[in-house]
């Protein structure tokens, strides 16, 4: 006999979502704020920062290897993903605060500091969010149920998004009273304690429903050539690495256009971050819909045609348009709200995908593989983004010669659409379609009937 289809509680679904809106706590902040923060308030150069991030984004991907493998083989009373959300939440907590902290140190030793607490926060992070994302896998095996739970992971995502956007620079000074490092410090702390609140509540709302064949031992090297061994795996794998440094090329530089190119105060650096929350939340909710009509693969198509026309389109605007860039903001944002969604759903249909062809389950190794090529992408774009800022002579907190906007400028626009353009192609070679994932869905929910 066939077993239903597993469906979700409303509970379940916004209990799941709140770990991101923790994880996107941290996330957001450093995707928008890492940068800047580390050039002109800490005080290292663009160039180190960005070696660092470069470093720190690999060491990590190669985590994430480790930490899906220690996942799939974690076994307790609560599952395999879900005990890690309860025992990491405080130290990631921690090593937040730590990072946003500025010591009283010289040049070279503030430096080291930098790389220890930024590379301890990086692999707490990766030690939370792998099994946090591999946990969606094992929720349910319903499609739709899935694509419906990664819509509220990405608008609840989008409501820590929303938090950094709008408050960081706010409460950085309200803290800080004209001490932007106490200010940074004390907004990292706050942020820290709303962590730990959230990843809780999503440890208590939770369950893993899918389980591997009882008695399924795997070798690490077996999972990795499962891995090679899967086509739409490696598309998705090449989808994150390129997808991740356009993301991180345009996020990285984004404050900096908006304070230096367009001249905008703090409140409008603000509106126009927050712009890019909204688009998001809205593109998120209507996704359900978008798959319905033109399947995953074509709404991932077109969504970032979309992006890449609209990220283009920055570096005609003139420098004075802040309305245009508000926006192109938008546009941009709400084709990015449907790849959010989508990308995670369909990492759980490639793990599907492997259980059907090889009869083993590694969810872990899956999500945790697909993370690497996500971190590398974040280290690539993290170091061109600080390298090109350097080359182009960024100088902080002062008047930027014409070179150093036109590499700002570059920066958010024509480079990272080059690369979402690249995305949009490789879609093309990805074959889950939704008759093909319903097919291995009926072949497994079979085989689980049969073999509990």
């Amino acid at each position: 006999m066939v077993e239903k289809p597993m469906k979700l509680s409303l509970v379940e679904k916004v209990g799941y979502g709140l770990g991101d809106t923790a994880s996107n706590l941290v996330w957001a902040t450093l995707m928008s704020f890492m940068m800047i923060y580390y050039t002109d308030v800490f005080g290292i150069s663009a160039a180190a920062v960005g070696t660092m991030f470069l470093f720190a984004r690999v060491l990590d991907g190669f985590l994430d290897f480790l930490m899906g493998a220690i996942a799939d083989r974690t076994q307790t009373r609560w599952g395999r993903f879900r005990p890690f959300l309860l025992w990491m939440c405080v130290p990631m907590a921690v090593a937040t605060v730590l990072t946003f902290t500025v010591p009283d140190f010289s040049p070279d030793h503030k430096l080291v500091y930098a790389w220890v607490t930024f590379n301890l926060l990086m692999v707490i992070y990766t030690a939370i969010n792998i099994p946090y994302s591999a946990l969606s896998g094992v929720m349910t095996d319903d499609p739709l149920e899935r694509t419906g739970l990664n819509s509220y992971r990405m608008v609840l995502a989008q409501c820590g998004g929303f938090i950094v956007s709008g408050a960081m620079l706010p409460l950085v000074a309200w803290f800080g009273k004209g001490n932007a490092a106490q200010g940074y410090q004390m907004t990292a702390a706050l942020f820290g304690v709303a962590v730990i609140v959230l990843f809780l509540i999503t440890f208590a709302t939770t369950r893993e429903r899918i389980q591997p064949k009882a008695g399924q031992k795997t070798h690490f090297r077996e999972d990795l050539a499962r891995l090679v061994d899967n086509p739409h795996w490696l598309v998705l794998s090449l989808v994150a690495l390129l997808n991740l440094s356009a993301i991180c090329v345009r996020s990285g530089s984004l404050v900096y256009y908006a304070k230096y190119v367009v001249g905008m105060t703090e409140d409008r650096i603000t509106t126009f971050m927050l712009l890019g929350n909204a688009g998001v939340i809205i593109g998120a909710i209507a996704t359900r819909f978008a798959v319905a009509a033109i399947g995953k693969r074509n709404t991932m198509i077109v969504s970032h045609i979309v992006m890449a026309g609209s990220t283009a389109l920055f570096y005609l605007l003139p420098p004075s348009s802040e309305s245009g860039a508000m926006a192109l903001q938008l546009i941009h944002s709400l084709a990015g709200g449907f790849t959010a969604v989508l990308f995670f759903a369909m990492i759980a249909d490639t793990a599907d995908y492997s259980e059907w062809k090889s009869g083993v389950r590694t969810t872990g190794i899956v999500f945790s593989a697909t993370t690497f090529a996500q971190k590398l992408g974040m280290g690539i774009g993290g170091a061109f983004t600080g390298l090109l800022l350097t080359r182009f002579g960024y100088v902080a907190n002062t008047a930027q010669t014409s070179d150093a906007l036109e590499g700002i400028l570059l920066l958010v626009s024509l480079v990272p659409a080059a690369g979402f353009l690249a995305v949009a192609v490789l879609f093309i070679r990805y074959g889950l379609t939704e008759a093909v994932c319903h097919e291995i869905h009926r072949d497994l929910a079979v085989r689980r009937a049969e073999h509990p």
